[in-house]
């Protein structure tokens, strides 16, 4: 039993039932002036039904002219929205949740095109937005916009708010000397570069009082170098906020788009990473201390809480993958719990869908969508082509909804591409998932078949319901490149299996996504001496692959002395070179090298052709069998393909 993530808690005068906090991450599910949806409700109270203690909502918004993010941000700078905020504290409330309003303020960080004003910061910005510097006026009416905010929510029955001070945000561009030039009475020292910090704080006690939690979340350490500050600024700035009346402290770190930089980690960081930081704060302040730190498993936020790191555990991306990830916890019930591989797909596929989603739970943002799984299966035979993400998602649901699953797999094991993602450097969190898959799977009743694909007059026999296709991809080979026949060609798959290992060789890796860029990187380790060249024919590295994950690996690649080129076309592969173009001058280049990796995506395998239809009436591809991506695509494909049987 973990006793100290099941042990109650307080901020202030406020009672939380347990040590788990769902954190802040921008959601989009409101409507566009900021109020609360169906789909914003469900998504929330869906957190609470797992039984974490206390949710903090996404980003509020304080300041229409100049604070606004992202569409579809929930907006607290309004008068008539309140009874919106009260719907979501009465959705949240009857399962003992707490929440908290997150409020902010973007400066610089604002989209242009969603604020009539200009944009501002504690100083001139330069770069692609431009922020001028905010005038003392403007300050006095933000600080009291940060009261305002604070009463509306409270009044609408929040139990408390939270601050964002942090990430580069405006609050924390006074904070960092990087950002924060003035030389007025908001400028210079700590003590004026916090000021309006104290400002905040004395305006929301003056509009709610001293009994309502109030917490701030501060970056601890910026992570931008010599010039950002460091924990010893940190930790004194949270100890200036305990002696203005703070009642809780959350801890995080990060500060631009530097490499060394993430506010959001992707999963190369280890579980724990910057639990310092926490520390650093904890042993300073007399309040109570909230800070994630990549806690993935309910063993390690109990260490933290026994160890006096922390006070509470946070975490938004656990939640994301699994709502009940708080109630399996204290039931015992660990193996149970959908785990968050930190892919960043939350982040990575937010534009595309157009709010939060999870790339191992379909059904996170669409819980208003989604009604309860029908169970109608009633023992019909589904039967499943390949072992893949997306095969194990979609027989793990065939099985829940009461159908008799047969899965066949080619290969003597499971797992398809995740297989190998699991294989390359820091990824191990992908065997996680798998085990999970599997686990699950085998707990629904899924009968596996291994080392053995059905011909179709077998499939025929069995006389199954549905057909359900994820027979995967392979490497894509694109015909417009003559010389892919080379004896010097190969495949990223036969790279990370191990298949082929080579040793102080000149190899030139063929494109620059993430299958491309890991693969570079098992292809650079010290002990191999190879010399590796990345060639990309679009004009920026890992087009696609969003920042945090590019940053993470080419902060391994540059020191490892991988040369990374953009605008770069291959055309021609010889037996000992390779020729390619230069598509901003149209100049052609010739490259002496022993081996040539093409990572060029991948195609449908396609195995039985239009055979499968003369099988049964019910005939559905899913993953790679229908285009190649990524584990989001997969698991989403695999899921809709069997709730839609």
């Amino acid at each position: 039993m973990y006793t100290h993530l099941a042990s109650p808690g307080k901020i202030g005068s406020l009672t939380i039932k347990n040590r788990m906090a769902m954190t802040a991450a921008s959601a989009s599910l409101s409507e566009p002036d900021g109020t609360m949806t169906e789909d914003m409700l469900a998504y929330y109270e869906a957190r609470a039904r797992g039984g974490v203690g206390l949710i903090i909502t996404e980003m509020v918004c304080v300041d229409e002219d100049r604070g606004v993010l992202f569409y579809r941000e929930l907006n607290a700078a309004r008068e008539e929205n309140i009874p919106s905020f009260r719907l979501l504290a009465d959705r949240i409330h009857p399962y003992g949740t707490k929440i908290f309003a997150q409020l902010f303020h973007p400066g610089a960080n604002a989209d242009p095109k969603l604020n009539p004003k200009d944009l501002i910061s504690a100083s001139d910005t330069k770069g692609r937005k431009g922020a001028r510097a905010v005038t003392l006026e403007e300050i006095h009416d933000i600080v009291q916009k940060f009261g305002q905010a604070a009463r509306r929510v409270k009044e609408a029955g929040f139990d408390g708010v939270e601050i964002h001070a942090a990430h580069h945000y405006l609050l924390h561009s006074f904070l960092s000397p990087v950002t924060n030039q003035r030389t007025d009475q908001y400028g210079g020292s700590l003590e004026n570069r916090t000021r309006i910090l104290k400002e905040i704080v004395e305006a929301i006690r003056a509009t709610c009082g001293r009994d309502f939690p109030l917490m701030f979340r501060v970056s601890i350490e910026e992570y931008i170098g010599v010039n950002g500050y460091h924990p010893d600024t940190g930790v004194k700035i949270c100890q200036m906020l305990e002696s203005w009346g703070v009642d809780a402290i959350n801890a995080s770190a990060s500060g631009t788009t530097s490499k060394l930089s993430q506010s959001m980690e992707p999963m190369n960081f280890r579980q724990g990473w910057r639990k310092h930081l926490a520390k650093a704060v904890k042993g300073a302040v007399n309040i109570p201390v909230l800070a994630v730190s990549m806690i993935r498993e309910p063993a390690f936020g109990e260490k933290l809480l026994a160890e006096g790191i922390l006070d509470f555990a946070g975490s938004v991306r656990c939640h994301l993958a699994d709502p009940e990830w708080t109630n399996k916890a204290l039931s015992e019930r660990d193996e149970e719990i959908m785990p968050c591989i930190a892919c960043m797909a939350c982040l990575g596929k937010y534009y595309e869908e157009g709010h939060i989603t999870c790339a191992v739970n379909p059904e996170t943002g669409y819980e208003a969508l989604l009604p309860p799984l029908k169970e109608d299966g009633d023992g019909r035979l589904v039967v499943v082509l390949g072992g893949g993400p997306a095969g194990l998602e979609a027989a793990w649901v065939a099985a829940r909804r009461g159908f008799r699953v047969v899965l066949f797999e080619k290969s003597d094991s499971l797992g398809g591409q995740l297989k190998l993602a699991a294989r390359t450097p820091r990824k191990e969190r992908i065997q996680g998932l798998l085990d999970s898959l599997i686990r699950r799977c085998t707990q629904a009743g899924v009968e596996f078949r291994l080392s053995y694909a059905p011909a179709v007059e077998e499939l025929r026999a069995m006389a199954p319901y549905a057909l359900l296709d994820a027979t995967g991809g392979v490497p894509a080979i694109p015909v417009s490149i003559e010389g892919t026949d080379s004896p010097m060609v190969c495949t990223p798959p036969e790279i990370i299996s191990g298949k082929i290992c080579p040793v102080e060789e000149s190899i030139v890796v063929v494109g620059s996504g993430m299958t491309g860029l890991e693969t570079a990187e098992l292809l650079s380790q010290r002990e191999k001496d190879n010399a590796v060249l990345v060639l990309e024919a679009a004009p920026r590295l890992a087009p696609g692959v969003l920042g945090s994950n590019r940053n993470a690996i080419t902060a391994v690649l540059e020191p490892n002395n991988v040369m990374l080129l953009v605008n770069r076309t291959l055309t021609r592969i010889g037996t000992d070179r390779i020729w390619f173009v230069d598509s901003q001058t149209g100049e052609e280049y010739v490259y002496p090298c022993d081996r040539v990796v093409l990572a060029l995506g991948t195609k449908p395998a396609d195995p039985y052709g239009e055979e499968l239809k003369t099988v049964c009436d019910k005939v559905i591809s899913m993953g790679d069998r229908t285009h190649g991506g990524q584990i989001w695509d997969a698991i989403h494909t695999g899921y809709h393909g069997a709730r839609n049987l």
